[in-house]
């Protein structure tokens, strides 16, 4: 890593220094920051920032990126509506689960589905979203355990 002289580090300060301040703050919080790939970024950043080192627009922008996304984690709105989600969203994989468990399939079927299941839900904890491929594929277990369901409840 290139360090920059005592000018560049008191030039950084002058321009950045609340941005300084608050990379520093969010490193320190622990609560915002689980993923260490994250971390590391942030942490490079900040001491990009502290040690003179010169900072293009694309790493300013990501700073500033950093912040706005720290700012919206300690919203209490934004975590009312994460818990929420995730709540609901935990909801709606059990009863998958379950109509996963009434259908019968085969066990390395059954197994299958159930490793997606529970990898979705540990994303659902960690990040507390799911992408629209997700979601949809979620939907399709969904409607076919409901059909296979209907099918063996015609049948006497």
């Amino acid at each position: 890593m290139r360090y920059g002289t005592d000018k560049q580090v008191k030039e950084n300060q002058k321009l950045f220094g609340r941005r300084i301040e608050q990379l520093d703050h969010i490193l320190k919080d622990n609560t915002f920051l689980v993923d260490g790939g994250y971390r590391n970024f942030i942490s490079s950043m900040y001491k990009a920032l502290v040690s003179g080192r010169r900072i293009t627009p694309k790493m300013e922008s990501s700073i500033t990126k950093i912040v706005k996304s720290y700012a919206k984690h300690i919203d209490p709105e934004h975590q009312k509506s994460r818990l929420d989600y995730t709540e609901n969203t935990i909801a709606k994989l059990n009863m998958i689960k379950r109509k996963l468990d009434e259908c019968n399939y085969t066990r390395n079927y059954t197994n299958d589905k159930l490793y997606f299941l529970e990898s979705i839900e540990k994303q659902v904890y960690r990040r507390g979203k799911l992408s629209i491929k997700q979601r949809k594929a979620l939907n399709k277990m969904y409607i076919q355990f409901t059909k296979k369901l209907e099918k063996s409840e015609k049948k006497p």
